[in-house]
C-alpha cells in the first residue's frame, strides 16, 4: 500500500515536537535541581567556618620527657616540645583556668600519654598521633572538649 507524503511529513513533525519537548522537560529539571540544597548542612560548615576563624592560642607548656627503651638494649630518648592549643573564643577562660588548676596533673597526664606511645608515632613527620595524644588527655578534664587542635612552638627529638 502506497504511503502518503504528508502523513510521512505529519509523522517526522510529532518526532521532532516529542523531542523537542523532552528536552525542554529535561532542561526545566536541570534548572530546578541545580537550587536544591542541604541548608542544615550549609549552616554547619559555615558554622565550622566562623568558629576557626575564631580560634585563641593557649600556650600548654613546656615538657622534657625521657623515654625509656627496652631493658637489653638499654637505648633512651628524649623529646622536648613547648605546645599550643587552638580554643573557641568562648572557651578560652575555661582552659586558661583549668590549665592553671589542673597543671601538675596535666603533665603527669601528659607524661603518661607521650611514654606509652611507640616510638615509630612519635617519630612520624606529621606529629598527628602525639597531637591528638595532647588533646585527649587535655580534654578528659575538660566538659565539652574545647580545645580544638594541638600544634608546637618547638618539637625536638633526641637519641640519649
Amino acid at each position: 500500500m502506497p504511503t502518503n507524503p504528508l502523513d510521512d511529513q505529519r509523522q517526522g513533525l510529532r518526532r521532532r515536537f516529542t523531542l523537542l519537548i523532552a528536552m525542554i522537560c529535561c532542561a526545566v529539571n536541570g534548572i530546578m535541581l541545580t537550587g536544591c540544597y542541604d541548608a542544615e548542612a550549609l549552616v554547619e560548615a559555615r558554622q565550622a567556618v566562623a568558629v576557626r576563624a575564631r580560634l585563641e592560642e593557649v600556650d600548654l607548656g613546656e615538657f622534657r620527657i625521657t623515654l625509656p627503651g627496652p631493658y637489653a638494649e638499654r637505648k633512651r630518648a628524649e623529646i622536648h616540645f613547648r605546645a599550643f592549643g587552638q580554643v573557641a573564643n568562648r572557651d578560652l577562660k575555661l582552659v586558661q583556668e583549668s590549665l592553671k588548676k589542673n597543671g601538675p596533673d596535666l603533665q603527669n597526664r601528659l607524661l603518661l600519654v607521650v611514654r606509652q606511645m611507640k616510638m615509630r608515632e612519635i617519630q612520624e613527620p606529621s606529629l598527628n598521633t602525639l597531637r591528638g595524644s595532647i588533646a585527649s588527655a587535655i580534654n578528659d578534664t575538660l566538659p565539652g572538649d574545647p580545645l580544638q587542635s594541638v600544634g608546637f612552638y618547638s618539637f625536638g627529638f633526641v637519641n640519649l
